[in-house]
C-alpha cells in the first residue's frame, strides 16, 4: 500500500517535469566563455591595428606637411631668430656701459616699423628661456611713450578672439580687438607663429596617442600657417630695429608684490632696466642704456617726446589713450638727448 503522505502529482508526469525544467538555470559549458572572450579579444585587437593604422597615417600626413613648411620657412626664420636671441644673450651678460652711437642720433628709427622684447634678465641667459619667456611677453608701456609711430587705437576695432575673425591686413590683438599690427611689433608674434617648426612640437605630434589629441595638434597647425605665419612674416620683413628691454631684479626684492610671475611682479617697483637697440639691415648696435624704472598711470608718447631730440610731430603722434607710462622712456630719452 502507498504511503498517504508522499505528495501527489496533477496531470501528466512529462508535464511536470517539461515545468521543472522551464524554472531551473540551464548550465553553460565552460567553453563557451572560452570562445567569447577568444571572440572579444579577437575583435578589439583588429579595432585597435586598423585604429593605430589609421592614427599612424594621420600623423604621417601631418608630419609631411609640417617638413614642408620648415623647409620653405625655416631658412629664413632661424637665421633671423639665432641673431637675435645672440644679441639677447649677449645684453644678459656683464653691462660694459652705456653706448649711444651716431645712428641713434640721427637716424629716425622711433617712428619705423620694428620689432620688440621685454624679458627678466634670468630669462634671457639660455636660448630655451628666451623662447619660453618671450612667448609670454606682452607690449608695455615703454613702447607706446618712446616710439612714435602713428599706431592705431588698440581698443578701437572689433571684438575677436582669433585672427581669422579679423578683416585681411589687421590681427586680433592682446586686448582682443581687431586692428592692424602695432609697432614695434612684439617679437611674440614671431616666436608663436613659428611655435610649429619647434621640436616640442613636432615631439607632440610623434607622442599623440589618440585622435582627439592629433587632431588639437592639426588645428594648430592650420591655424600657424593660415594666420600666424603670414603676419609674422610681413612684421619681420618690414621691421628695421629691434628694440630689447631687460628688467634687473630689485635693490630691495621684499618690496616686489605678488602680482603672477616675478618679471610681471617688477613693474609695480623701482628697479633698474638695461634697454638696446639694434639696427636689423646693417646689425648694429645703435644704443644701450641702463637706467630705474618704474610704472606709473599717464599719458602716452608726449612726455618722452619732449624730453627727446627724435621730436614726436603731433600730426603723426599716437591717439593719447590712458595706458601705463614707463617712467624709463623718459630717463632713456634724456640719455639720448643729452649724448647728442
Amino acid at each position: 500500500m502507498k504511503n498517504s503522505e508522499e505528495p501527489k502529482s496533477r496531470g501528466l508526469l512529462a508535464i511536470q517535469e517539461g515545468r521543472k525544467r522551464r524554472v531551473e538555470f540551464p548550465r553553460i559549458p565552460p567553453r563557451f566563455f572560452l570562445w567569447m572572450f577568444v571572440i572579444l579579444a579577437g575583435w578589439a585587437i583588429i579595432y585597435w591595428k586598423i585604429d593605430q593604422n589609421e592614427l599612424e597615417s594621420w600623423r604621417n600626413r601631418l608630419m609631411s606637411r609640417q617638413r614642408a613648411v620648415a623647409s620653405e620657412l625655416g631658412p629664413r626664420y632661424h637665421p633671423v631668430r639665432d641673431q637675435l636671441e645672440a644679441w639677447i644673450l649677449e645684453a644678459a651678460g656683464p653691462y660694459p656701459g652705456d653706448l649711444v652711437s651716431e645712428e641713434a642720433k640721427t637716424s629716425p628709427f622711433r617712428s619705423k616699423p620694428g620689432t620688440y622684447l621685454r624679458l627678466y634678465i634670468d630669462d634671457a641667459k639660455q636660448a630655451e628661456t628666451i623662447r619660453r619667456a618671450a612667448l609670454d611677453s606682452l607690449r608695455d608701456g615703454f613702447t607706446s611713450c618712446f616710439t612714435t609711430f602713428p599706431n592705431p587705437d588698440p581698443f578701437k576695432g572689433p571684438e575677436c578672439k582669433k585672427n581669422h575673425e579679423c578683416p585681411t591686413g589687421q590681427h586680433c590683438n592682446e586686448t582682443f580687438h581687431c586692428t592692424e599690427p602695432s609697432q614695434p611689433y612684439n617679437l611674440r608674434v614671431g616666436y608663436r607663429a613659428a611655435r610649429v617648426l619647434s621640436d616640442a612640437w613636432v615631439k607632440d605630434v610623434r607622442e599623440a596617442s589618440n585622435d582627439m589629441r592629433l587632431r588639437l595638434l592639426e588645428r594648430d597647425f592650420d591655424s600657424a600657417v593660415q594666420e600666424d605665419i603670414p603676419l609674422a612674416i610681413d612684421l619681420l620683413v618690414r621691421a628695421q630695429y629691434f628694440l630689447l628691454v631687460l628688467d634687473e631684479n630689485a635693490d630691495k626684492p621684499d618690496e616686489v608684490p605678488d602680482a603672477g610671475t616675478y618679471s610681471e611682479s617688477l613693474q609695480a617697483v623701482q628697479h633698474p632696466v638695461r634697454v638696446f637697440a639694434w639696427d636689423l639691415a646693417t646689425k648694429k648696435l645703435l644704443f644701450r642704456v641702463r637706467t630705474d624704472t618704474m610704472a606709473a598711470v599717464g599719458m602716452t608718447a608726449e612726455s618722452a617726446a619732449a624730453a627727446s631730440p627724435f621730436a614726436v610731430n603731433p600730426t603723426t603722434a599716437p591717439s593719447p589713450w590712458t595706458s601705463v607710462d614707463d617712467s624709463a622712456t623718459n630717463r632713456c630719452s634724456s640719455h639720448l638727448a643729452r649724448s647728442t
